[in-house]
């Protein structure tokens, strides 16, 4: 490999997308056709150890014997004393896993689809007499397309038959991921395809609630799950989940091989007539800067007038109206049984000179409330007998009122002098339509009753009794303090304990 032109041969090195603990997988070019493709490269440092290199030739055996559509194509091997690399289709797209820890609901509405496409590749590698062994979400590609391939046969191997599984000794190495590995992969035992089912029933559990059956603290307590622990209801992570699809994980999860489905023909046979959700997941509608604009403007915005939906609405050119501003009802004055002007208070017209005001009444000066007839008192007819002129000698500020058959008011020109004011309350001027106020007459006081008749009293009970001093009273004697009670072993606390306690003691 050369490291100053990154390249290997007739490959172009583009693009690392993942790197393991001994390979590396590379996006290449082929300087040849221009042709982009998918290597995997053992890494230098593991050039040396010929099982590594042994297993990189596996397998491509392995994986260039399929001829599937769902299942990743092989294409060119080569091994050398620099390097060991094989190429592969280049298929672009993220994994499951990334999927489910982007979007899970993405996932949910094409999951159908992803599980017959995964079936039918695992039932093309069963029939070819192998089991992938390593069925997991980071080994399934899926574009938006909704195209599938599986990925990754570094662990597989042949199906045991029955005589093999007679003479099979248990293995010393185990290989798999623990999270997903079934019973007798964690045993040794033989594998077949209800390994697989297992494997697949696993990661269609985490592709149904985002959540893995078993999990552990440590390595060892999470293999011990898988052996002896019953899976969980999926529908206990997700409650959308039907209790049909409970059923057919619980099988594919059963801790003996016998009693999974037997070919997973068998299991897509069950998972079609079953459905999976409850209620039906839909793709989710993003909306538009444009239309999250305008359904603001409609729900929240919408009803005000502000700077903030002007900008908005020339933004983003909505149709959203403006707002209009309601016309307030006329309030009714209950004295006068009309309808209050508007801007006014309580019927009282606005002041002359404001535009649209009505006329003033006749007879009525600025300022000066109309009159209201009062209770028994009946309005002349016509115009008014008195006048309004002032008097020479009058107050200045306003003119008087004079009313026939009353003398003119008359005023000295001289200050007011400086006098204290009157025991009596002032008195405010008579008004010309008011009655002339006169004292109020002061009711006679009744004649005071004769003293009551003196009764004898004989000339013993004449002596004064002398009343006795009342005794000093005595000083209350503070109170004691209160033991605590003692609290026996055993005997729980009582909140009457701190009875006749007004403060706790501080706390050191």
């Amino acid at each position: 490999m050369s490291t100053d032109s990154h390249t290997i041969g007739k490959y172009k090195l583009v693009n690392c997308i993942a790197t393991g603990q001994s390979t590396q997988i590379w996006e290449v070019l082929d300087t040849e056709t221009t042709r982009r493709a998918a290597m995997k490269l053992l890494l230098p440092e593991q050039m040396s150890d010929p099982e590594k290199v042994g297993a990189l030739k596996s397998e491509f055996k392995v994986a260039s014997s399929f001829d599937h559509p769902n299942i990743l194509k092989y294409e060119e091997l080569l091994t050398n004393k620099k390097n060991a690399y094989f190429t592969m289709e280049l298929f672009n797209a993220p994994n499951l896993k990334t999927q489910l820890y982007n979007d899970i609901r993405s996932v949910h509405i094409r999951l159908k689809r992803l599980v017959e496409l995964v079936c039918m590749a695992l039932e093309h590698i069963h029939e070819r007499g192998w089991v992938h062994r390593d069925i997991k979400p980071d080994n399934i590609l899926m574009n938006k397309s909704s195209e599938v391939r599986v990925i990754d046969f570094s662990l597989a191997c042949r199906t045991a038959g029955a005589i093999s599984k007679m003479l099979h000794r248990k293995q010393l190495t185990v290989k798999g991921t623990r999270t997903y590995m079934a019973p007798e992969q964690i045993l040794g035992k033989p594998l077949t395809a209800q390994t697989d089912i297992y494997n697949f029933g696993v990661t269609l559990f985490e592709l149904l609630t985002g959540e893995t059956p078993f999990k552990g603290s440590t390595p060892k307590d999470l293999l011990l799950r898988h052996i002896g622990e019953p899976a969980p209801a999926a529908s206990e992570f997700n409650p959308n989940i039907t209790p049909q699809m409970d059923q057919i994980l619980q099988r594919m999860l059963a801790k003996k091989p016998e009693q999974r489905h037997k070919k997973i023909a068998e299991f897509m046979a069950e998972f079609r007539n079953v459905p999976m959700f409850k209620e039906e997941v839909t793709e989710k509608v993003e909306l538009t800067e444009k239309e999250i604009a305008e359904q603001e403007l409609k729900t929240v915005l919408g009803e005000r007038l502000d700077s903030r939906t002007d900008h908005m609405r020339t933004k983003y050119g909505s149709n959203v109206p403006s707002p209009v501003k309601k016309k307030k009802k006329p309030t009714i004055n209950p004295a006068a049984g009309q309808p209050a002007a508007a801007g006014g208070q309580g019927g009282r017209p606005p002041a002359p000179g404001m535009g649209g005001s009505p006329p003033m009444p006749p007879n009525v000066y600025p300022g000066q409330m109309p009159m209201q007839p009062c209770p028994g008192m009946p309005m002349p007819q016509g115009p008014m007998p008195w006048v309004a002129q002032a008097q020479p000698g009058g107050m200045p500020g306003g003119p008087w009122m004079q009313a026939p058959g009353m003398p003119a008011p008359s005023f000295s020109p001289q200050p007011f002098p400086q006098q204290p004011f009157p025991a009596q309350p002032f008195a405010p001027p008579a008004s010309p339509l008011a009655p002339p106020v006169t004292a109020p007459v002061q009711p006679a006081r009744p004649a005071p009753l004769p003293p009551p008749t003196a009764v004898p009293v004989p000339p013993a009970a004449e002596k004064p009794v002398e009343p006795k001093p009342a005794p000093p009273r005595p000083k209350p004697a503070p109170p004691k303090a209160r033991p605590a009670p003692a609290v026996k072993p055993g005997e729980g606390f009582n909140i009457e304990d701190l009875a006749g306690f007004d403060e706790l003691p501080p706390v050191s």
